[in-house]
């Protein structure tokens, strides 16, 4: 490769398209320029040429002198030769005329804006389309009145570093054309340095031939401070990372930038800007830092980014940018979603007509990191490389202990293996590194780049592993390796769209062999309902799906959809989404009853009107089967909150029960099914407002349903049968039992809280609340009261929060102790009742009411 003046071949460039007559070119213009330099000299020189010339494509090596020779000729020069000397005799005599800080601004100008339309062409979004962040005149706010020489811009692969960087020269470069402000913005990309190194010169002596001045005139003589007053210099270099570069080259262009940064720091003048990933500042920056003061990085504590994601405001300025007929609403679970800069390119690439976040839904990010890891690990460079490395990395995780990161040395074979697909996978942010080493400890780790990646690769390895099949050992292999991992339910969302993706629906039902706590639980069927909703909605393009839909779900996977811990507003979507396949009638009873269960518990009475309609459909005989009668307990319960009537003929149902069990042993059978019914009646047994007989038929569930998970508050069941039973002895006064039962569930969840659903957590404060009142600790039933409020609101669970309100309202030593909290209960209790079109009457002047468990 011939070594070549840069200079003289940037002037070369701008010769050409002043010849072609183009001012600002374009990647268009390129194949126009391939034309007219053929039409001209007789030679051709390509479209793809014009494009790495320009910086529309990318090229690791200057023009050949062959090349070159054509070009100098377009512009009427005899050769490159010719036009080199013509250029040096103007440059000689340009810089003894015009040695100025103007001329040098303008030269660096014209360089930083070359630089920024290149950089804008690489935008993912339409530059023109995306919007200034707001963190970035912060940021230079506080380097600037730091002190720093140098400053930088670090975080992973797509998280906008560049593009707001654009944004802030931009604006930058036009307030200082307004102000009559003399600062100098030089732009360079690190594709730029390799330049340095083909020249063979330093990176000092490189800018200033850049800038058309000549190595004998130090660029000191020009910053003199007559002509220089206040302005400065900002030397910004986009990209520096060691992924950019061979080993030796960043080694050696590093020492050059460092040398540069040496002999300007003690200036005020010069600014040195960065755009960089973590691991190059983290692995470099102890060489980097020059005396004490000198880099501004704007890092919190254990950061590996100061540029943050989007906010909900910027998402939604973006939006409104890129299609502004369209009102954005951006949900806070979007903007959570969509935070990302570089999910949000490929949102737009898949939605460029008539582009919105309004119709995204719960699956839009899985959509988006599948798009993402097809195109940029799949179908990129070194695809199987980058599979297998990803393949050993993922074997490598420590999983028992839950560590996702890995000392690189203990990879480092792998890495050396495949060197080529690890770079690659750094480059696009799938995996990065972090540098924590400290003087006697080396601490340099590979994590991925981001919790989704993360998942993502375990199911791919897990189902690559298992011969790509949704199946039993598939779970059970989940179950060994991610026995006590927050991952797990991640893993398992993404197993279960590849198995609907396959064509694999049948064997949905081996999720029931996942061992999962019950929020864990909670959160898959809401997911799996989401997706089966989504599904049903396009199933004209899926015929595997229309079969799926119109047979049964097996009896192993229908009773799973099934439990008091899963009331929840999402779980009521649910529950409908099941009415569309093919059930039984006893099936479909049982989902209407859920889902009037779901409308007593929020108050919601015209919902518990239309469930009792639909179930009132069935004929009477349907409920022959039924051990305890849904139809009745519901309806009862729905006199008693609509009229304040008790139906006498269901709760002398149910007390018959517990005197006389069925010999038939088929309604005693142990499933979720069965659990449900069961504590719905044992509510209903309730509004005979008699704590005894509650008790009595407590203990007839514990003889004949379950007997050996009574005593057992981890299982679902034993919750929510203790809690009842803690109610009942509340009534009667016991509140040693009332203390016993919650300090015995306290202690099974102690180290396990998160396994609580919503549901279940409501339950337990109105547990503890009763625990508290009337004694010396009452103070803290504000906390509690907090804890219950904010669940509710956030889930709709009015019936627990009217419950404990009661509770309270009747406490006279409370309203003394503490009028202020008796004061807001009571605000908020008729506030309820007048709301959802309740009598204050039925439940003051009562004993007690349930607590919808």
């Amino acid at each position: 490769m011939n070594t070549i003046s840069l200079h003289q071949y940037e002037q070369l460039k701008k010769r050409i398209l002043v010849t072609a007559g183009i001012s600002h070119v374009l990647p268009a213009d390129c194949k126009v320029l391939s034309h007219r330099v053929s039409k001209k000299t007789g030679n051709r020189i390509s479209e793809t040429t014009f494009k790495r010339i320009y910086g529309f494509a990318h090229s690791k090596f200057t023009p050949s002198l062959f090349t070159l020779d054509i070009l100098a000729k377009y512009c009427d020069h005899k050769g490159w030769k010719d036009f080199c000397e013509k250029e040096d005799n103007s440059l000689i005599k340009n810089q003894n005329e015009n040695l100025n800080w103007q001329l040098l601004q303008q030269t660096a100008h014209k360089i930083t804006a070359f630089t920024l339309q290149a950089l804008k062409n690489k935008s993912g979004i339409p530059y023109n389309q995306t919007i200034k962040r707001d963190f970035i005149d912060f940021h230079f706010d506080e380097f600037l009145n730091s002190g720093c020489t140098g400053t930088l811009l670090t975080a992973p692969a797509g998280y906008g570093k560049t593009i707001a960087l654009c944004h802030w020269i931009e604006e930058k470069m036009a307030a200082d054309a307004a102000n009559g402000t003399n600062d100098i913005i030089l732009l360079f990309s690190s594709s730029a340095l390799m330049s340095v190194l083909l020249s063979g010169k330093g990176l000092n002596d490189w800018i200033l031939t850049l800038l058309g001045y000549s190595i004998d005139n130090d660029i000191n003589v020009l910053l003199d401070i007559k002509q220089r007053k206040d302005s400065k210099f900002y030397l910004i270099v986009d990209g520096f990372d060691e992924f950019m570069f061979k080993n030796e080259q960043f080694k050696v262009t590093l020492n050059q930038l460092i040398d540069v940064f040496s002999l300007y720091q003690s200036h005020d003048w010069f600014k040195l800007v960065l755009t960089t990933r973590f691991a190059t500042w983290i692995n470099n920056s102890q060489t980097m830092e020059i005396g004490t003061g000198t880099w501004f990085t704007g890092l919190e504590n254990d950061s590996y980014s100061n540029v943050p994601l989007f906010n909900r405001e910027e998402l939604k300025k973006l939006c409104h940018k890129i299609n502004p007929a369209v009102e954005s609403v951006i949900s806070i679970e979007v903007a959570e979603s969509f935070n990302h800069p570089l999910y949000l390119q490929f949102y737009y690439k898949l939605n460029k007509v008539n582009f919105s976040l309004n119709s995204v839904d719960h699956f839009s990010i899985y959509e988006l990191i599948s798009t993402f890891i097809i195109h940029r690990v799949f179908l990129g460079n070194y695809p199987t490389e980058k599979l297998l490395f990803i393949k050993k990395f993922v074997e490598a995780l420590d999983f028992e202990n839950d560590v996702y990161q890995i000392d690189r040395l203990q990879v480092n074979d792998l890495i050396k293996q495949y060197s080529h697909a690890y770079q690659e996978l750094l480059s696009i942010g799938f995996l990065r590194e972090t540098n924590e080493s400290s003087k006697y400890h080396y601490n340099n780790c590979i994590v991925f780049g981001n919790d989704n990646f993360l998942e993502y690769s375990i199911a791919r390895i897990l189902l690559y592993e298992n011969s790509n099949l949704f199946d039993a050992d598939l779970i059970k292999r989940i179950n060994t390796l991610l026995a006590n991992s927050p991952r797990k339910v991640e893993v398992l969302k993404w197993c279960i769209m590849h198995a609907i993706n396959s064509g694999q629906l049948r064997n949905i039902d081996q999720l029931t062999e996942a061992i999962l706590g019950s929020n864990e639980k909670l959160e898959l069927i809401i997911f799996l309902g989401k997706l089966l909703e989504k599904e049903s909605l396009s199933v004209k393009n899926n015929e595997a799906l229309v079969q799926y839909f119109k047979q049964p779900f097996s009896k192993k996977i229908f009773e799973y959809f099934f439990g008091f811990e899963l009331i929840n507003p999402d779980y009521k979507k649910v529950l409908n989404v099941l009415l569309k396949f093919e059930f039984s009638t006893k099936k479909k009873i049982l989902i209407h009853t859920t889902l009037g269960i779901i409308a007593a518990i929020q108050l919601d009475l015209n919902e518990l009107e239309a469930c009792l309609l639909n179930l009132k459909a069935f004929q009477k005989t349907a409920y022959d089967s039924f051990i305890i009668n849904p139809l009745n307990c519901l309806d009862a319960l729905y006199y008693h909150l609509k009229y304040g009537i008790i139906k006498r003929e269901v709760l002398r149902d149910l007390t018959k029960l517990s005197f006389n069990p069925p010999t038939d042993r088929t309604g005693f059978k142990k499933c979720a099914s069965n659990d449900l019914l069961y504590l719905l009646g044992l509510n209903t047994m309730m509004l005979c407002y008699n704590s005894k007989k509650t008790i009595r038929f407590i203990e007839f569930l514990k003889k004949n349903y379950k007997p050996d998970l009574f005593g057992d508050n981890t299982t679902q069941y034993g919750f929510f049968l203790k809690v009842i039973t803690a109610d009942a002895y509340y009534d009667l006064g016991n509140n040693t039992k009332v203390a016993e039962t919650y300090y015995a569930i306290s202690n099974a969840y102690k180290n396990s809280g998160e396994r609580l659903t919503p549901y279940m957590k409501i339950l337990f404060h109105n547990l503890k609340v009763k625990t508290l009142i009337n004694t010396p600790r009452a103070i803290h039933i504000v906390t509690e009261m907090k804890s219950i409020n904010a669940i509710a609101d956030k889930s709709g669970y009015k019936f627990p929060k009217l419950y404990v309100s009661v509770i309270l309202l009747k406490s006279a030593d409370l309203q003394t102790s503490m009028p202020k909290l008796y004061k807001q209960v009571n605000y908020d209790f008729i506030k309820m009742l007048h709301e959802n079109k309740l009598n204050t009457k039925i439940f003051l002047q009562q004993n007690a009411i349930s607590n919808g468990a």
